[in-house]
């Protein structure tokens, strides 16, 4: 049976509920034909959503704790200052591997080895996108929408959301925070970049640096940096990733309507440049130096441009340090917006008349947002006013000025606070009273454009408010978000074949950061969250808002784990994700529709192998959950007529007794591609196993003690890799290799047999910088001596950190390494793999700047190849995994959704090469050339005992597939006549791709 012909009926609760229930019953099943497998329903998860949004915000703590682990110098304990430059300009000097003529057709007409190019194919998902921050649309062209990832970059649509394409730069940041349009030459487009989240420190910041503002000169088709914003005063390139330039953080842009001047409110400053971005002044800031929420600003000017406003934090945790700032916090207003043109309207002394009635005192109020109505006469405020939602007090203020009054004036102020969203009877962490999380990180606010007693504000949920009630039910609905408790009715989505059924509509995502109406359609509502962007499918004041997710081919995902089923027949992707749980794509790589299978951070995932009783079919999904939690969903699957059907399914929380919630935060597993029973789970610097991991509940796990006892209680198991078995000599030993994130890198021996006091062996590369994070490392498939490790960390000034470590003998009591960074040495690499092919053994990296190659290591001085273009090439390639038996590689991105490519060329588990076409396999093909009305080749089967199933596919002169098809190992035909006259390139390959034909056809 071939599962890439499979249909399945997959009936899912989001898929098969969150992590946190697992008893849901499942509706009834439904046939689907060939190639519509998804079906996605998500379920009312009150009780998962409630915990997974009172742990959100440690998450986010922890993570990024996690990511600065990975990322600074261990000696001198930070992140340099010029890494991203460095890695550029790195990136751009390795070359990329020779692209053969047809390097699909590898060994034939391609090029074979090293030299020759994979094809990277996008595998999505696009279905679900990762963090957004902002929206934009082209004011002649409303279909036209500009948005992007935060460390996915730009992208662009042309058809009002329903698909997107990639146009950020390949080789420079995809940080994206703000995007406008020029309203007085609207093919200029200027993009924004660098979030922040909250202070680590009174000073640092914690978030995601950017580098400068992009500009668009071709309505947002091609972007290029502003020389202006990457330098100092005095015309110096700065630090891209020191936080030692204004424009390292954009919070927001805005383009004067009338004079087309350009606002950046960056960190605690606002500037302005009157000539197309290319000069820049500061025209309102703080004394301060650059540091936390004290200098969050706001820049926000009314589509009649009568007037500009700004807006400065007045508190946060450092607002002991931004004394010297009090006189700049607060909101201004400017009619001109140069320097000391600006008045302040609030947030002022008391007793002054730039202060406001009702207004926190100083200190109690953070960050600040803003908005107005249509016509511009009623400015709408939003701040973070010192309070915790879990203490049962909305975490923001709302006031609302009449601009129509003379200001400042303390009667034009009201008072709005009473309408935060504190919803009644029901209170939730995370959910409600009305929270922002991460110090004002979740906050925005929009006014429906024919109503100004309309509003909507967004946090970690999407409410409307509406300001002419005062029932406390009626006055505020929350309308996206997580959706238990106050939130009626339950939105459910199908997905066949990337159409969506008109009465099924897509769930909304928590952590929403930008809220947008769009001209022409005053009842339609945008978001942009950490799920990407959302459209409002019914009218936006509904009693229960109905949502479209807009993320078609917006591949932003940030993966921190991928994964592949085992069985080379097959085509079966899993992940996990920051902010989005666990995916799974059951159509790779024709579909990127992937099922959700758990929400909030996922990790480490995996996939079991198939167990066959007659015609029912029994498997298992591992993934996980930060902190050490892991669950199993087992499937029972019925194949009729080579139709895959669902049949049901339990789940599982397997976490052993104890240990929930107690783990490092990236939960961290690994099933045995020889025997996927066989599972092994690490704790800290703790290992278990389970050699029934169908059946393994919490308590029936073997921890092996030896390895707690070998590895240090400070460290914690960071990667983790499998040697496989062959049969032959020498290679029967099951070895489990782990590293750990203070730089130590150790082997357990007969990891699959021996008993809990088996100890492993430290065989740390004496090059290994102590305290260097092991982020990834791979086996060679048929022969467990080779092996590739790497770290994360960067270097800093003098103190070199190797990062690249390969080996001969690993199954040696003292291997050798060699440090085999090359070029590389400076880039933080976080992923691994060896792939063995008939032709030799290829290696791979996968870095912060993209994915490279070699094939010939030779210590420091190997020589690395770029791999991939457009949006692979300089994305950060967190996760990687081979499958041998096929050589087929999938790729996670962090920040750029997931890729696949066929390298080809495996070797049996034997060490025989695998055979291609021409010996048994098809006998013939003919005719080879085709005119006039005879337009229809055939081919015959060999006699091979071993295939049951064939890939047909039919490639032009460029390269690129024309026609794919799955079928019986029987005789067939191909039509042509639909095709222009033309070289063809017919390909012909068995299930498992062992067996392989080329046939060159003419199409005369």
């Amino acid at each position: 049976m071939h599962w890439k012909q499979i249909a399945g009926s997959i009936i899912t609760a989001a898929l098969l509920g969150s992590p946190f229930f697992f008893t849901r019953t499942l509706p009834e099943t439904r046939s689907l034909s060939v190639g519509n497998w998804q079906q996605i329903k998500g379920l009312n998860e009150a009780e998962d959503e409630e915990e997974e949004a009172e742990e959100r915000a440690e998450f986010g703590r922890e993570r990024l704790e996690h990511e600065f682990r990975m990322l600074r110098n261990p000696i001198t304990g930070r992140i340099p200052a010029d890494y991203r430059q460095m890695e550029l300009k790195i990136a751009a000097m390795i070359p990329a591997r020779r692209a053969a003529r047809y390097p699909w057709l590898s060994g034939i007409a391609g090029i074979e080895g090293s030299n020759t190019n994979n094809n990277y194919v996008s595998i999505g998902p696009n279905n679900v996108a990762g963090r957004s921050r902002t929206l934009a649309y082209d004011r002649r062209n409303t279909n036209i929408l500009i948005s992007g990832g935060t460390t996915g970059g730009i992208f662009r649509s042309t058809n009002g959301g329903a698909d997107w394409t990639f146009v950020a730069p390949e080789n420079d940041i995809r940080s994206v925070t703000s995007i406008v349009q020029d309203p007085t030459a609207p093919d200029i487009w200027y993009c924004g970049t660098g979030e922040v989240y909250y202070p680590t420190s009174q000073a640092d910041i914690a978030g995601t640096f950017g580098y400068g503002i992009f500009k668009s000169t071709d309505n947002g088709v091609n972007w290029t940096k502003l020389t202006a914003t990457i330098q100092n005063a005095s015309g110096a390139t700065t630090s891209q990733n020191r936080f030692d330039n204004n424009f390292d953080l954009v919070h927001r842009l805005a383009v004067h309507p009338l004079t087309g001047h350009v606002y950046a409110a960056v960190h605690n400053r606002i500037m302005r440049s009157t000539d197309k971005g290319t000069t820049w002044t500061t025209v309102l800031g703080g004394t301060q130096p650059n540091n936390v929420f004290g200098g969050l600003t706001e820049i926000y000017i009314p589509a009649n441009g009568n007037r500009i406003f700004a807006a400065f934090s007045g508190g946060g945790p450092d607002q002991d340090n931004l004394n010297a700032d009090r006189g700049v916090a607060g909101i201004w207003q400017s009619g001109s917006g140069d320097a000391n043109a600006w008045t302040r309207i609030a947030g002022g002394s008391q007793g002054q008349t730039d202060s406001v009635g009702g207004w926190r005192p100083w200190g109690q109020w953070g960050r600040i947002v803003l908005t107005s109505n249509s016509a511009g006469n009623q400015l709408f405020v939003l701040y973070k006013n010192g309070q915790d939602a879990e203490n049962g007090n909305p975490e923001a203020d709302l006031f609302r000025c009449n601009l129509a009054a003379t200001l400042p004036n303390r009667a034009a102020w009201t008072n709005l606070s009473a309408w935060v969203p504190d919803e009644p009877n029901f209170d939730a962490a995370g959910i409600d009273p009305y929270t922002t999380q991460f110090e004002g990180f979740n906050m925005s606010i929009d006014v429906k454009p024919n109503n100004d007693n309309i509003i909507f504000i967004g946090g970690t949920n999407v409410h409307r408010v509406h300001l002419n009630e005062t029932d406390p039910a009626r006055k505020f609905r929350r309308i996206g978000g997580y959706g238990g408790g106050f939130f009626p009715g339950v939105q459910t989505a199908a997905i066949y074949d990337g159409h969506r059924q008109s009465e099924d509509f897509d769930p909304h995502h928590p952590d929403n950061h930008y809220i947008l109406h769009i001209p022409g359609n005053d009842n339609t509502i945008y978001t942009t969250s950490d799920g990407g962007i959302h459209r409002s499918a019914t009218t936006d004041i509904a009693d229960t808002v109905r949502w479209r997710a807009l993320t078609n081919n917006l591949q932003t995902l940030q993966y921190q784990s991928i994964n592949i089923i085992p069985d080379p027949e097959a085509s079966w992707v899993i992940g996990g994700a920051q902010d989005n749980g666990t995916h799974a794509n059951l159509d790779v790589p024709a579909s990127k529709d992937h099922i959700r299978i758990g929400s909030g951070d996922g990790a480490a995932a995996a996939m079991s192998d198939f167990t066959k009783t007659g015609n029912n079919w029994k498997q298992a999904w591992y993934y996980s959950t930060p902190n050490g939690n892991i669950y199993r969903s087992n499937f029972d699957w019925r194949v009729t007529n080579n139709t895959l059907d669902y049949v049901n399914n339990t789940n599982t929380e397997i976490t052993p007794n104890g240990l929930n919630d107690e783990g490092q935060w990236l939960t961290l597993f690994a099933l045995d591609p020889d025997s996927t029973n066989h599972l092994y789970y690490t704790n800290e610097n703790r290992l278990f196993r389970t050699k029934t991991a169908n059946a393994v509940t919490s308590n029936g796990w073997t921890e092996i003690t030896g390895v707690r006892g070998t590895v240090a209680g400070s460290s914690s198991f960071s990667a983790m890799a499998l040697s496989k078995l062959s049969g032959k000599p020498n290679i029967n030993n099951k070895r489990l290799f782990l590293g750990t994130s203070n730089g130590k890198v150790y082997r357990l021996d007969s990891a699959d047999v021996k008993g809990p006091t088996n100890r492993p062996l430290d065989i740390t590369p004496t090059t290994m910088t102590p305290g260097s994070y092991v982020a990834g490392i791979a086996v060679n498939p048929r022969n467990p001596d080779t092996v590739l490790v790497v770290v994360s960390n960067y270097d800093d000034a003098n103190n070199t950190i190797s990062n690249i470590f390969w080996t001969g003998n690993a199954t040696a009591a003292s291997p050798n390494w060699q440090v085999i960074d090359g070029a590389l040495g400076a880039v933080s690499s976080q992923s691994c793999a060896i792939v063995v092919k008939s032709t030799g053994v290829e290696y791979y990296v996968g870095t912060s700047i993209g994915l490279y190659s070699t094939t010939a290591i030779n210590g420091n001085s190997t020589s690395w190849f770029n791999e991939g273009s457009g949006m692979l090439k300089t994305a950060i390639i967190r996760s990687m995994v081979v499958r041998p038996e096929d050589n087929v590689l999938v790729i996670g991105t962090h920040g750029n959704g997931a890729f696949y490519t066929e390298i080809g060329n495996p070797i049996s588990y034997d060490g025989s090469p695998v055979v291609p076409g021409g010996s048994g396999f098809i006998a013939y093909v003919r005719p080879t050339v085709t005119s006039g009305s005879n337009t229809t080749i055939n081919y015959a089967v060999g006699n091979s005992t071993t295939v049951t199933r064939i890939s047909v596919q039919l490639f032009n002169g460029l390269g690129q597939q024309v026609f794919r098809e799955e079928r019986g190992y029987t005789n067939g035909t191909l039509y042509l006549g639909n095709l222009a006259a033309g070289v063809y390139y017919l390909r012909i390959m068995s299930s498992d791709g062992k067996q392989k034909f080329v046939q060159r056809v003419v199409r005369q």
